[in-house]
């Protein structure tokens, strides 16, 4: 038993399945499937969580039913006899690190998750979501049946594959959930109206699974403890439905918050919310909780399962961001953990599949060269501190390189520096902090205050054997229309570096970028008291923010009242003395602001390469070559220093 985290680190009993510690990998589909079946990507994605030495894995969403399918076929599809070998080599290497599989059964019903689908959508009552486009089909009795027969053929399928067992998705406002919830279940049959009607389709769906499991194969229902929505179920109603479900001979019950848009939960959030949740549904049924969502490191883990609120703790994006996080956390390596920042960004935008914005080998799996030492160690130098190049500082250090890193600021960090002072978004330094304490593990050499100019190229060309160019990007300049406004950059206003203006009232305007750091501009301005307008030329708000993190900002946004106003230009009078013109793209109706702020934000420009361009010995990356996001920093400094 593991001294720091003895709770966690400790084995534990589910059904008739020990796993060997206490810490579960939550369901995190991969996208890699073809034509429904695993392909050999997903296999390898989920040996190499095996291999950090997580306890237990539970597969990513899995369908059941033809009904229920994607066109891109990128689910994979529980009930096809092709899913049984794929299945079975996943499962052996799995179980080849100790680890223990268990399948998740899901029907999305109504829901699409954002992709087309050939079938139309279905559910107990033809209500649509807000989130797509279709009413749903009301499922008739024969269909409620098949769809039934379905849960019993994937789960028979998942025997056959050897997993230890198989859970049912009856969360997030997925079909089970729509049955259960009066919200979305208005039938008048046997399916619908009492608690003991909504209750027949998940309990006919456990009978089913049941009758073809095998003695000690394990069976888990995953519940949302808090939907999240006006007029959904609540903590009552889960300890109520568990309670009813536990009668069946369910192993355990795994409890999360939230339908879905809601259950991703980002950086504005608080960490481990669903943890009260799971409490009181553990203390209603007597059976084995687990309880994940925003858990982010071993010591949240353990205090839980100290505490006795929960028997299991899962993490699903903190396994993505280090899949090493429970052999390091067991071994006390803490500081050599890469955090999860809580962003949503590339783990759910799923192009073409799962990926991650701090871990570059998720989705593309690892470059032959990391952590194998480099047949020649060469003197390294690297221009820049950002993340960039950082990662590619770490990774050439890390094949043998002697690295040194200059950086002109007196910290390092970059602009993720500046996105960090964002209103809820400091965990985004975290991947700073971290890639600093691996230079430092690695003995890099790392220069502040040490900016390197065109004069002092001709010097770092005769004492590096490979140079990296990581300069970074910078603020454009302001709009030459503004003349003598009071105006200020988004940076500025992150960075609390406002001019002196009597007024207290702010117009923001992002140019074109549909992301964060306008909008977090204007609610951080807001957050100070300022009355503020955020306009915009693009027609959709927060268009590029991941879905999950939208929803949250714009409330935030609408609690401080920030005027919102999209397919609208920023006119500015050559005279500063007259007033702001908003001016809607479409229709009529300028709007006038006087005396205001103006906050632009441009697209940010390259910092100066020093005249240096890509040679064998020179790599330009980063937003030196393109202002982008932190993904494609940390990607490109990662294949950069593999393959010096």
């Amino acid at each position: 038993m593991d001294h720091q985290f003895p709770h966690l680190f400790s084995p534990f009993r589910i059904g008739g399945t020990t796993i060997k510690n206490r810490l579960v990998a939550l369901p995190a589909g991969t996208s890699m499937a073809e034509h429904g079946v695993p392909t050999h990507g997903d296999t390898d994605h989920f040996e190499r969580l095996a291999a950090g030495g997580v306890g237990l894995i539970i597969g990513g969403a899995t369908v059941v039913h033809p009904t229920t399918t994607l066109r891109s076929r990128k689910l994979v599809e529980a009930y096809r006899d092709e899913f049984i070998p794929a299945t079975t080599a996943k499962v052996d290497v799995i179980h080849a690190h100790g680890s223990r599989f268990i399948g998740q059964l899901c029907h999305l019903g109504r829901e699409f998750i954002g992709g087309e689908s050939d079938a139309p959508p279905s559910a107990p009552s033809p209500i649509k979501t807000v989130r797509d486009a279709y009413p749903p089909h009301e499922l008739t009795i024969a269909e409620i049946e098949d769809i039934v027969e379905g849960w019993r053929t994937s789960t028979l399928n998942l025997v056959r594959a050897g997993a230890d067992g198989a859970e049912v998705h009856a969360a997030h406002g997925y079909l089970p959930a729509q049955f259960m919830s009066p919200l979305t279940n208005q039938r008048t049959d046997s399916f619908g109206g009492s608690f003991e009607n909504r209750m027949r389709f998940p309990r006919m769906v456990v009978e089913a699974m049941k009758s073809v499991m095998p003695a000690g194969f394990v069976l888990g229902v995953r519940l949302s403890g808090e939907e999240e929505i006006p007029g959904g179920m609540d903590i009552d109603d889960c300890v109520r439905v568990a309670e009813n479900l536990a009668g069946l001979g369910i192993d355990y019950f795994s409890i999360t918050h939230g339908t879905r848009g809601k259950y991703v939960k980002d950086s504005t959030g608080p960490d481990a919310v669903a943890i009260p949740s799971a409490a009181k549904v553990r203390a209603a049924t007597g059976v084995p909780t687990l309880v994940g969502q925003r858990i982010r490191d071993a010591a949240t883990a353990d205090h839980a399962i100290k505490s006795g609120h929960v028997d299991m703790v899962g993490m699903a994006r903190a396994l993505i961001a280090d899949p090493d996080l429970p052999i390091k956390s067991q071994s006390g390596r803490l500081n050599e953990i890469r955090g999860c920042l809580g962003i949503n960004q590339d783990c759910r935008a799923f192009d073409p599949h799962l990926q991650c914005a701090v871990n570059a080998e998720i989705g593309r799996g690892r470059h032959p060269g990391v952590g194998v030492r480099a047949p020649e160690s060469k003197d390294v130098v690297v221009i820049g501190g950002g993340p960039a190049g950082l990662e590619a500082a770490r990774v050439a250090a890390g094949r043998g390189h002697r690295v040194s890193v200059f950086e002109r600021d007196t910290v390092l960090g970059g602009a993720v520096r500046v996105a960090a002072a964002s209103p809820h978004r400091a965990t985004l330094i975290d991947v700073v902090d971290y890639l600093e304490r691996e230079l430092r593990r690695l003995k890099v050499e790392v220069n502040l205050s040490a900016g390197i100019d065109i004069d002092d190229v001709a010097d770092i060309l005769g004492m590096a054997d490979h140079i990296v160019v990581a300069t970074g990007s910078r603020v454009a300049g302001p709009p030459p229309e503004l003349g003598g406004r009071p105006s200020a950059s988004v940076d500025d206003v992150l960075l609390g570096r406002l001019p002196n203006i009597t007024s207290r009232r702010a117009v923001v305007y992002d140019e074109s970028d549909g992301f964060w750091p306008a909008y977090s501009a204007a609610e951080a301005l807001a957050l100070q008291g300022w009355d503020v307008t955020f306009a915009s030329p693009l027609t959709a708000l927060a268009s590029r923010v991941p879905a999950e993190s939208a929803g949250p900002l714009l409330a935030r946004l609408g609690s401080v009242r920030v005027d919102l106003r999209m397919a609208t230009s920023l006119v500015l009078p050559v005279d500063p003395a007259e007033p702001l013109i908003l001016r809607p793209a479409f229709g009529i109706g300028d709007v006038h602001v006087d005396d205001a702020l103006t906050v632009w934000h441009r697209p940010r420009v390259p910092v100066s390469t020093l005249g240096l361009t890509p040679s064998d010995n020179v790599t330009l990356i980063g937003d030196a070559v393109s202002p982008r996001r932190i993904s494609h920093a940390i990607a490109e400094g990662y294949r950069t220093g593999a393959a010096i």
